[in-house]
């Protein structure tokens, strides 16, 4: 459907690209590619239609032949019909004048100069071309798992909504969720998906696609067995290229794939969201506990469980060194040690501290009881925390 200039230059033919002028216009959408060449020089008439609007057009411009003038005529009037970007080969024109640079700036008119001039035409309008149209598809699977995440799916639905995906998924199926530590723009993991996609050896039963701003891996095989599962998450991110220690990664449980490929994905975001409530950085849905109930019941709006963390934990919100306190032993689960080196506190102070809370919140329960209440309100309001910001 589209994709942007700025994904172009992440291509093989774009490696080739050299930027001349007009760098605000990296951001404009592209959604074909078209070449200028004496046909359009040949139409006096210079109708708006002579391009399509959103297209990035290469040319040698052999058809200015060294006029500036005429060169400046023509780009002025792509402008005019909504060519977002030129790529052009330095064969009649090394570098254009000040003038076309400072209208290409203006214009946010990306303009490139194509430094293998022995690059064939037909090579970079192919791949920018098919690089459309798997944006398209991303964009596609894309609505498959949002539709995968309502909560009005029916059961109907998730096998129709899989073959979209891949008919060629196999039996059984993980999804895993990867998150980049450092923002990533959608176009840096469009660009992964699309290298990707030109290994075979996985693109039919593993897919790679994205979901918001998050990279996330259909993982499927004949077999069930979750050593396998994680031997190919390994392999995927090596061939991605993409370090482990730059990434959360969060991990649904195994399923059928064509009768339950959405509760892989509703796990593996459960499990993302679990990842921020304990603070780490690889999760498995299997080993989130109650918040594999709580999350949904948040999500879902449920008034009671807003006013069990609110009543309990109300002689405290306010205070935000409790509130830090009382989280760090939470994500510590329970490990006075641990939460006092994540606050940067001694231990002694800690447990000094947590006693108050302790007397503030619950002075008739035995500490055990207390430290059980706690858990599962904090964990509510890191929730509540986490879906507001």
């Amino acid at each position: 459907m589209a994709i942007t200039i700025r994904d172009i230059l992440t291509l093989e033919c774009g490696m080739q690209f050299v930027l001349a002028a007009g760098k605000s216009g990296l951001d404009n959408v592209v959604t074909s590619i078209d070449i200028l060449d004496f046909g359009w020089e040949n139409d006096k008439s210079f109708t708006l239609d002579l391009f399509d609007k959103n297209s990035f057009v290469v040319s040698s411009l052999q058809l200015a032949k060294g006029d500036s003038q005429k060169l400046y005529t023509t780009l002025s009037r792509m402008i005019d019909c909504g060519v977002v970007g030129l790529a052009y080969k330095p064969v009649f024109f090394k570098d254009l004048p000040s003038e076309i640079l400072e209208m290409a700036e203006k214009n946010k008119f990306a303009i490139f100069r194509i430094e293998n001039s022995y690059l064939p035409y037909g090579e970079i309008i192919c791949e920018i071309t098919d690089a459309i149209h798997l944006n398209d598809n991303i964009l596609q699977i894309e609505s498959c798992i949002s539709r995968m995440l309502s909560d009005d799916l029916k059961k109907d639905e998730i096998p129709r909504l899989t073959r979209y995906i891949s008919t060629y998924l196999q039996k059984y199926a993980q999804i895993v969720v990867i998150h980049f530590f450092e923002g990533t723009p959608t176009s840096k993991i469009n660009s992964i998906i699309r290298h990707y996609r030109m290994d075979t050896q996985y693109k039919n039963h593993i897919v790679l696609c994205r979901y918001d701003s998050e990279l996330i891996i259909i993982i499927t095989a004949d077999s069930y067995g979750e050593k396998q599962f994680n031997v190919i998450t390994d392999i995927i991110l090596d061939t991605c290229r993409i370090p482990k220690n730059s990434v959360s990664i969060f991990r649904s449980n195994i399923h059928p794939t064509f009768m339950e490929l959405d509760q892989c994905i509703k796990e593996a975001f459960c499990a993302f969201t679990a990842g921020y409530i304990l603070d780490k950085q690889d999760v498995h849905y299997r080993d989130i506990g109650i918040l594999s109930f709580l999350i949904p019941m948040v999500k879902g709006n449920s008034p009671h469980v807003y006013d069990y963390m609110h009543n309990f934990l109300s002689p405290i919100l306010d205070n935000e060194e409790y509130m830090a306190t009382v989280v760090a032993l939470t994500r510590a689960e329970g490990d006075m040690e641990a939460a006092a080196c994540k606050l940067k506190y001694h231990k002694n102070t800690l447990r000094y501290r947590v006693n108050k809370i302790h007397t503030l919140l619950s002075p008739g329960l035995l500490y055990q009881a207390f430290y059980e209440n706690l858990v599962v309100a904090v964990k509510i309001y890191l929730i509540y925390k986490y879906l507001h910001e």
